[in-house]
């Protein structure tokens, strides 16, 4: 199984005015944010079934912490695979609720 890896990189903007994150990964190639802990928390949080690593640079262009975000990949499955099973149940008792 080969798992796919995501890189961020959350840079301080030119203009002092928050913080940029960049990736190949996001849709438009960066974001914008106020402070580095929100752009952490954006990458951890839709980044659920990738293995992620988020570089922190400072002004000078050094890297300041490195954050790595590893995936459980049995509960990915698992969710996975329950879930057809649930809806499947769900169908079933409504339709027996409204006969």
């Amino acid at each position: 199984m080969t798992s796919s890896q995501h890189v961020y990189e959350v840079r301080p903007r030119k203009d002092h005015r928050g913080v940029d994150l960049i990736s190949d990964a996001l849709p438009f190639g960066r974001l914008r944010y106020t402070q580095v802990s929100h752009a952490i928390g954006y990458v951890q949080f839709y980044s659920r079934s990738h293995h992620a690593v988020i570089r922190v640079y400072n002004e000078a262009g050094n890297v300041i912490e490195t954050h790595e975000r590893c995936v459980d990949y049995f509960s990915v499955i698992s969710r996975m695979s329950l879930t057809p099973m649930i809806s499947r149940i769900s169908r079933r008792f409504t339709a027996i609720a409204c006969c």
